[in-house]
């Protein structure tokens, strides 16, 4: 039995609830469970937060960066186990989960150094004996609310920046990939942080939702999910006017021109279309292929799609694991069998791998989709499965509009040779994030934002920074 963290204490669901996490490779498998909190629990955390916060806030910056730090050191033996449980749980491959702990590490110490270079500002005076200076305080308490397809990554993208700058945290992981969170988390619980500086729930939104995004003593909402959820999010902290970043999401083009290098478009497409199981915010979600090396790109692609091992990611041999979740998995095999009776043309998977090892897991082959159009889900929709729909393309013109023709606007990728092409692509497309020649969507060094219906806001970066901080004016006359 898992435990919850609140206000330093490791602690149940008072009502005994609880929720059973599955292994997708095999959903006979429980591999834990976890406490289903009510409101009121949920309410202790952010109060135990809200309490922390003054001696937090005030506490000298390089003293929170050492405590950080420690956390990360702990972190650092630990990879192996929590990378473990991450797997169990989501069903990616240990090869990945063990990358994911790593950078959620890695990114946590960044935030935490980088924030000791944040700088006030000095303003010229307008009149004699006077001085203008701004300096910067963190919001208050955070909630940070995670998905269950990178639960450890986008959770330090949320909690490295909002702790480093001297805020507090109620951080909800999704019921779906919890394990890895907690343990994960307690790592910091034991470097030191002060009771109440770090708190991570669980539980059924149904039951604790509101009261995350409600709450008055919440001052900032940390949001990666659905775009339809971002939607509800902001209508329950518009009430209290509460500071947000929402990464929404995605339906993200990549666009091969005539000039491109074949071999690493094709290396990159399949890697970006297929890696997670194509549960990622960033994934390729439909490509665009010049009509002169159409079919040769296409060739390839397939060849390089067949060759992917799916299974259970504990098998150090096995490329691509399950689907996380049954919601999922039943989306994506719809909308590859609409797409098919629309006219699309499957080159390959569009099923559940054969064999009695796949049977009792989420498992899809991976899918390469030819004669697809705009009209299709499997086109149009954030899939967040393992698909890919190539569609051919004739004119720059033509491409940009097409790849353009989205609510989203998260990350796009071009290949060419072209630097003129390249740069023109990438002022010209409706995105946060355009990776030219490479499929690096979101790093945490860099910033990461979504355009239109991909949210707002900016995680990682130095930027980020002012999303956990407000400005203050002081004038003194003296």
């Amino acid at each position: 039995m898992f435990k919850c963290i609140i206000n330093n204490k490791f602690v149940e669901s008072p009502s005994g609830e609880v929720i059973q996490v599955k292994n997708p490779a095999n959903i006979e498998n429980i591999v834990g469970e976890i406490p289903s909190l009510s409101a009121d629990e949920v309410e202790q955390a952010i109060e135990a937060a809200h309490k922390a916060f003054n001696s937090w806030s005030q506490m000298s910056p390089v003293k929170r960066t050492e405590i950080i730090k420690h956390g990360v050191n702990i972190a650092r033996s630990k990879i192996d186990e929590i990378a473990h449980l991450l797997t169990l749980e989501h069903g990616k491959t240990l090869r990945e989960a063990k990358e994911e702990v790593a950078s959620s590490i890695d990114s946590i110490e960044y935030f935490a150094n980088n924030a000791l270079s944040i700088l006030g500002e000095t303003y010229p005076a307008n009149k004699k004996d006077r001085f203008s200076i701004v300096i910067k305080q963190p919001v208050g308490v955070v909630v940070a609310i995670v998905p269950w397809n990178y639960p450890l990554l986008l959770l330090s993208w949320k909690i490295g920046p909002a702790l480093a700058t001297g805020c507090t945290v109620v951080a909800k992981p999704s019921y779906y990939t919890p394990l890895s969170t907690l343990k994960f988390s307690e790592c910091f619980i034991e470097a030191g942080l002060p009771e109440g500086v770090l708190n991570v729930v669980t539980g059924r939104a149904s039951k604790i939702g509101k009261v995350l995004t409600e709450h008055p003593l919440i001052s900032k909402i940390a949001f990666t999910g659905s775009t339809a959820v971002g939607k509800e999010i902001m209508k329950s902290a518009a009430n209290t006017v509460k500071k947000l970043t929402l990464e929404l999401g995605g339906n993200c083009p990549m666009i091969v021109f005539e000039d491109a290098d074949l071999h690493e478009a094709v290396k990159g497409g399949v890697r970006r279309a297929f890696r997670n199981a194509g549960q990622i915010c960033n994934a390729v979600n439909r490509i665009y292929v010049h009509k002169e090396v159409f079919d040769e790109f296409v060739q390839r692609f397939v060849e390089s799609a067949k060759k992917i091992k799916v299974g259970n990611g504990l098998d150090d041999s096995v490329e691509m694991g399950p689907m996380t979740t049954k919601e999922g998995w039943e989306t994506v095999r719809k909308y590859v069998e609409e797409a098919s009776n629309m006219g699309a043309k499957i080159l390959c998977g569009g099923k559940k791998p054969d064999g009695e090892e796949y049977q009792n897991g989420y498992f899809f082959e991976p899918t390469v989709l030819v004669d697809v159009n705009h009209s299709m889900k499997v086109v149009r929709n954030e899939v967040f499965g393992p698909t890919a729909p190539i569609m051919m393309f004739e004119t720059f013109d033509e491409v940009i509009q097409k790849a353009n023709d989205t609510e989203y606007g998260l990350v796009a990728y071009v290949y060419t040779k072209d630097l003129s092409k390249a740069l023109k692509s990438a002022q010209l497309l409706q995105c946060g994030t355009v990776g030219v020649n490479n499929v690096s969507g979101g790093e945490f060094a860099y910033p990461y934002g979504g355009w239109k219906q991909s949210g707002f806001g900016v995680e990682n970066s130095h930027h980020v920074y002012d999303e956990y901080l407000r400005l203050k004016h002081i004038r003194i006359d003296f």
